[in-house]
């Protein structure tokens, strides 16, 4: 575990190394979640991108992590940069709107804190207008 102190540049962050277990490349900004059932190591990672893995809800991806292969993970502090799913909608984001886990990234749409671990990212800025089209936001990481 890696801990960031609050200084004059940068605000406090807490990271994870983890394994990417998905089968695929974890790309920076999407939700990991830690792997339920028996290959539940304490360090083995997926995408959370599904009802199954939103309860193991960990953090954010820092920087994409290949296939078995070991990379950041932000559990705790402000996050400065989350992909939020393309929903194809006009549904609005502003600061200070928790987002969840969700398909293809982060979603906003009625979430359901207890089947994402009672955890959350609380939108800071870079707000998009409407979700046509997948997106960034930076905000910050819940540890409840």
């Amino acid at each position: 575990m890696q801990i960031s102190r609050v200084n004059r540049d940068r605000p406090e962050r807490v990271f994870i190394t983890a394994k990417n277990v998905e089968g695929a490349t974890m790309t920076a900004g999407l939700p990991a979640a830690y792997v339920h059932g028996a290959s539940n190591d304490g360090a083995s990672v997926v995408i959370a991108n599904a009802a199954g893995d939103y309860p193991g809800f960990l953090g954010v991806v820092v920087k994409d992590i290949p296939n078995n292969d070991y990379g950041q993970v932000q559990i705790a502090g402000f996050v400065a940069s989350a992909l939020i799913s393309n929903v194809g909608s006009s549904l609005t984001i502003t600061v200070g709107d928790p987002l969840v886990p969700a398909p293809g990234g982060f979603f906003s749409g009625a979430p359901t804190y207890a089947n994402s671990g009672f955890r959350w990212l609380a939108v800071a800025s870079n707000t998009p207008a409407a979700l046509s089209a997948a997106s960034y936001v930076s905000g910050l990481l819940k540890m409840v």
